[in-house]
């Protein structure tokens, strides 16, 4: 059925539609464009507008007149439709389509063949009950969840995580707020944020002792000598089977406050004093995230599961120490294996929650220098990364224009849409301004997962999941025998 016809000026990028009265059209429906055997549209935007009652109207008695005697008003709906592919063979359109360009609605046969053959179902298109399936393979070029808070990032997480593994594959999230390592996700592994300090760089020590590597110098290069020495006396003492490893749980710190006891001689003495109250420090809020009885992180990575890092009760550089580790040893493990050593066998995704916090454009982060190195080098040895963020404006912007995807839903925060833009380059301007309107779960996906842009509905995870609203009136009520509210 026509539901409308091109009107005005028109581009191989974009039409004006003017709908039918009796037409059902909303933003996120496809439409075919019957313009050099088919072009297939997405509605970005849709107006109601009247020749009587337009923005200019001033007349207060013309207005009563009409509403009060029950005149009927002419009015009328046009709609912006991006124009994404010729039907027959998905390429760009090279031709606009002529004013009087009859409109349909797509047939679902039609979309059928578009968007139904990835390999993971993500959801359904608007309104349609047609399957929107997921190239897995094409998230190895990265991806970004973008949403305001609320609107579905975690839900689409859960379900695009579950089924990734169902598939065999293997996913790790770094749990920022403790959604997910109790939920009912199938096949799912819960790590926790342990290290080995013998596979700890210097530099990610440093960050677990509060002390900023790119400014605090000397600090940086005490602890650096005090650690390596301390590393070399724990690795012969193992190899020699002189201590054990539950000793050396508790002897680590104070081996290491011993080493940089004895650079006093060289080093500042208030510097060698500020890095062992840092220690101390430390050992008072961390040193359970130390040992030496757990292994490489590598091998704490089981495959065909979703594998949660549980972060809940860390501070900020506890994350930044912990999800940094565990993003270089797992680029590492994948270079070896793929240099014919024992590596880690089989390529991951890593998920990181909170990537406004963890890879900030405004502040320097172990975290945010090895997701940069996985966004440029990850894809040839099997890590692809996702990130996970409600303030994209936040995020560095090398970083989030290497995510060749995209599942961005309801985003209503300007500065936010406008940053967005600015680091895609397969979204364009109308297209943004449509996420404004998206109810929960409903998304805007585009790159290399499906083969052109679309609105999707994102099926909704069935289980639980953390970090939903709490119930404030419930929870003043379980306690009204202990609370005077005066």
């Amino acid at each position: 059925m026509t539901i409308g016809v091109v009107i005005g000026k028109a581009s191989t990028q974009r039409a004006t539609v003017f709908v039918f009265q009796e037409a059902k059209t909303r933003v996120g429906q496809h439409v075919i464009l019957e313009h050099d055997e088919g072009i297939l549209g997405l509605i970005t935007s849709v107006i109601t507008d009247s020749p009587v009652l337009d923005d200019n109207t001033s007349d207060e008695g013309l207005v009563k007149d009409l509403i009060f005697k029950k005149y009927e008003i002419i009015k009328y709906r046009k709609a912006r439709v991006k124009l994404l592919c010729k039907l027959k063979d998905l390429t760009l359109p090279d031709s606009p389509p002529p004013p009087g360009t009859r409109v349909r609605l797509a047939l679902d046969d039609e979309l059928t063949t578009i968007f139904s053959n990835g390999n993971i179902r993500i959801g359904t298109l608007i309104r349609k009950n047609v399957e929107v399936k997921i190239d897995v393979n094409a998230v190895a070029r990265h991806l970004a969840i973008l949403a305001a808070t609320g609107a579905g990032k975690s839900n689409t997480v859960a379900v695009l995580s579950s089924r990734i593994a169902e598939k065999g594959g293997t996913v790790i999230i770094f749990d920022y707020h403790g959604e997910y390592y109790n939920s009912d996700i199938k096949n799912l592994n819960v790590i926790e944020p342990k290290i080995n300090p013998l596979y700890l760089e210097p530099d990610e020590l440093a960050t677990l002792l509060e002390i900023k590597v790119n400014v605090a110098h000397i600090q940086s290069r005490i602890i650096r000598k005090a650690f390596k020495e301390v590393k070399e006396e724990i690795e012969g003492m193992i190899k020699s089977g002189s201590l054990s490893l539950g000793m050396l749980n508790t002897q680590f710190l104070v081996m290491l406050k011993e080493k940089v006891e004895e650079l006093r001689k060289n080093e500042k003495r208030e510097k060698v004093a500020e890095v062992l109250n840092k220690i101390e420090e430390f050992g008072d809020r961390y040193s359970n995230i130390i040992s030496l009885a757990v292994g490489d992180i590598v091998g704490r990575i089981m495959r065909g599961k979703v594998n949660v890092v549980n972060l809940r009760l860390l501070s900020g550089n506890a994350v930044d120490a912990v999800v940094s580790h565990y993003l270089r040893r797992i680029l590492e493990a994948r270079k070896e294996y793929n240099e014919g050593k024992h590596g880690l066998q089989f390529p991951v995704f890593v998920v990181i929650e909170e990537a406004h916090v963890l890879l900030s454009k405004n502040k320097y982060t172990l975290t945010k220098y090895w997701a940069g190195t996985i966004a440029r080098e990850g894809r040839k040895f099997g890590v692809g990364l996702v990130i996970v963020s409600q303030r994209p404006k936040g995020i560095d912007v090398e970083i989030l224009s290497q995510m060749t995807n995209k599942i961005i839903l309801r985003m209503i925060e300007p500065t936010d849409k406008k940053y967005i833009l600015g680091a895609s380059d397969n979204l364009s301007e109308d297209m943004v301004k449509s996420i404004s309107s998206f109810n929960d779960g409903e998304a805007l996906i585009v790159g290399n997962i499906v083969k052109i842009p679309t609105v999707v509905k994102i099926d909704k995870f069935e289980g639980k999941l953390g970090g939903g609203n709490p119930n404030m009136l419930g929870q003043q009520e379980d306690y009204s025998d202990v609370l005077d509210w005066g």
